[in-house]
């Protein structure tokens, strides 16, 4: 009923210079800057990212999504990755996917043909754009304030703490899952270790 009669008022004021001005006033605007890549979520998966935030979800979050940016120079090419990080990265794999991967070495001596194993080449990227956003890293020193990155994570004790860190570089990485090549668009990132107080 309540709308019916806002029909009815507006079509009895459809020449009123007045309110076409007015109304012009309230007309949703075209969101600018990094929000605009949000504008063609749908309503459930804006409250799921809202759970998530929050930590209101019990569920390990792994997953993919398109990447709506590119990766910008300075650019290093099939660069060998150290063995720490080339781990964590294979780790990653395992924990994002169903299936089992492996370094090129934990290959040599596993016998499985189930396995997967993860190449430790990767190519370096300086500096990502996201929309009109450009985002820095330690390996592009002119970009360096972008570099740094707040995250929550998740304590044994079921507390969350935010986390500062700084990017050290993006970097892109292909393997084959399934027969198919992926690649996958990552950052590395240096986390601060907790200061015993604010003097330091």
């Amino acid at each position: 009923m309540q709308n019916w009669r806002l029909d009815a008022l507006l079509s009895a004021q459809l020449n009123d210079i007045k309110l076409i001005e007015a109304l012009k006033l309230i007309q949703p605007r075209a969101t600018s800057g990094s929000l605009a890549d949000y504008d063609n979520f749908k309503f459930a998966e804006l409250y799921q990212f809202r759970k998530i935030f929050f930590q209101e979800v019990d569920d390990t979050i792994v997953g993919s999504e398109p990447f709506p940016g590119e990766m910008l120079t300075p650019c290093k090419v099939r660069v060998a990755l150290p063995d720490n990080i080339y781990q964590i990265l294979t780790d990653y794999y395992n924990n994002a996917y169903e299936l089992q991967f492996v370094t090129i070495a934990e290959s040599i001596s596993t016998s499985s043909r189930d396995s997967i194993v993860v190449p430790n080449m990767v190519d370096q990227f300086g500096r990502v754009r996201i929309s009109t956003e450009v985002f820095g890293s330690a390996m592009a020193p002119r970009y360096l304030k972008n570099a740094n990155v707040l995250a929550k994570f998740i304590q044994n004790n079921e507390t969350t703490d935010l986390f500062p860190g700084r990017v050290q570089y993006y970097f892109e990485h292909t393997i084959r899952i399934s027969g198919e090549l992926k690649t996958h668009r990552l950052a590395f990132i240096k986390w601060y270790k907790l200061a015993p107080n604010q003097q330091i």
